[in-house]
């Protein structure tokens, strides 16, 4: 199935996308969970794996021997450094490989509408709060089963959060604009701008709430109808073990205990009396 949103990510911004976002000129991650596709760079590392010490020993060696043998036999010693440079070469395009790669938005600026970009860290948490109530859903609709059609549901969360990264990305902007308003409190004709700004901040801000809300809401509306059925199935096997315990009283059986206590009670009066 095409994937219905893209999220790109990593220390400095997050980006929402309706079109495809991609990892390039270096290693990046991805990880699907119902229609969304999560896109990070790798972590940075130093690039010495491995192979790539490897050869950085092979390049030192042979170099070494190149160029101690390269007096005598110009030949070997000449092909000893070749093989060298070559090992250099390898360790060095693999440590540039094994970078972590850029996130890529190639639509971004041709197609504004059809992303959200969240810089503000603040913001990015949230958003970040948001993709763990969904996955928190999505793990929920494999035991629901047919109370669910996974296919709309996953469209439908898709678009909350694409939603929802809109009106991240519009609050962010107009924090911005509120600020820069605020640093001229005192000018007259900044006022009625400086008023609506507020209003409109505060109106995002319910929304942002709202939204969230509403994504808790679901994510723990299916978990506690899990629950429920789950108190529902113990309930049943409750029944029926109770039912088959406690239906008709046991049969009176034979006490072997009792009977060994007798038996040894009445070797030890038959050994008194013949003492």
């Amino acid at each position: 199935m095409v994937p219905s949103l893209y999220v790109a990510h990593d220390d400095e911004l997050v980006i929402v996308s309706r079109l495809p976002l991609e990892v390039i000129g270096g290693q990046g991650h991805e990880f699907g969970w119902g229609s969304v596709v999560e896109v990070t760079p790798a972590e940075q590392s130093d690039g010495r794996g491995p192979l790539s010490g490897v050869l950085y020993s092979l390049a030192i060696v042979f170099g070494l021997m190149g160029a101690l043998l390269l007096f005598a036999d110009v030949f070997v010693g000449s092909f000893l450094l070749l093989v060298a440079a070559a090992a250099a070469g390898g360790a060095l395009l693999y440590g540039m490989r094994q970078r972590p790669g850029l996130i890529s938005a190639p639509h971004l600026a041709s197609d504004r509408d059809q992303h959200h970009l969240i810089v503000d860290e603040q913001d990015r948490q949230v958003f970040s709060d948001a993709i763990d109530l969904c996955q928190r859903t999505t793990e929920t609709w494999p035991q629901l089963g047919a109370l669910v059609d996974v296919p709309i549901a996953e469209r439908q969360l898709a678009q909350a959060l694409f939603d929802l990264a809109g009106a991240l990305e519009r609050r962010q902007e107009l924090r911005e604009l509120h600020g820069e308003l605020a640093e001229h409190d005192g000018a007259f004709e900044l006022a009625p701008r400086m008023a609506r700004a507020t209003e409109a901040l505060a109106e995002l801000e319910d929304e942002v709430t709202r939204r969230l809300a509403t994504l808790n809401a679901v994510a723990v509306a299916g978990e506690e109808l899990i629950r429920d059925q789950r108190i529902d199935e113990l309930g049943r096997e409750a029944d029926e073990t109770l039912a088959r315990l406690t239906s008709a009283p046991p049969a009176i059986a034979p006490d072997a205990g009792s009977e060994l206590a007798e038996r040894t009670e009445a070797v030890l009066r038959a050994y008194r009396e013949l003492t």
